[in-house]
């Protein structure tokens, strides 16, 4: 079963997918989950469950470790560079949907359909709020 467990750097993973057995360490922590629940819930064969497994048993200090890394660090969240990033792309995309509906409201609004059920793209709203020069630069054309 060991050909069926690589590791590409992210850590063992099962071949074929990216699933690895610290994706799989809680399911097979919990006494009610079955290997056929786990084959449905990650779409794998119960050969594949079976490696991952057999995998975790015959390394338990190493996974044990690095699976308690890995929370540790999910624990600690995101950085706030990471969240300022995240909150300026939610409110671009939000700004983006208000403009969109509003330019499509003005679309049918007109008497006479020049573009009948074309949509904007994203580009489009980025150039009509940043100008041609700003958007060509951040994308570096």
């Amino acid at each position: 079963m060991a050909e069926i467990m690589i590791d590409r750097g992210r850590g063992p993973e099962i071949d074929g997918t990216r699933i690895t057995v610290y994706n799989l360490l809680q399911s097979f922590l919990d006494p009610t989950m079955t290997g056929g629940e786990i084959c449905r819930v990650y779409d794998l064969t119960a050969r594949q469950v079976a490696a991952a497994r057999a995998y975790v048993l015959s390394n338990p200090d190493t996974v044990l470790a690095e699976h308690l890394k890995i929370e540790a660090k999910m624990e600690a969240g995101n950085p706030p560079e990471v969240q300022e990033w995240a909150e300026r792309a939610g409110t671009s995309f939000r700004n983006f949907k208000r403009w969109l509906a509003e330019r499509q409201a003005a679309d049918h609004a007109e008497a006479t359909q020049t573009r009948p059920g074309r949509v904007p793209t994203f580009r489009e709203w980025l150039v009509e709020q940043n100008g041609r020069s700003s958007f060509h630069s951040r994308l570096g054309d």
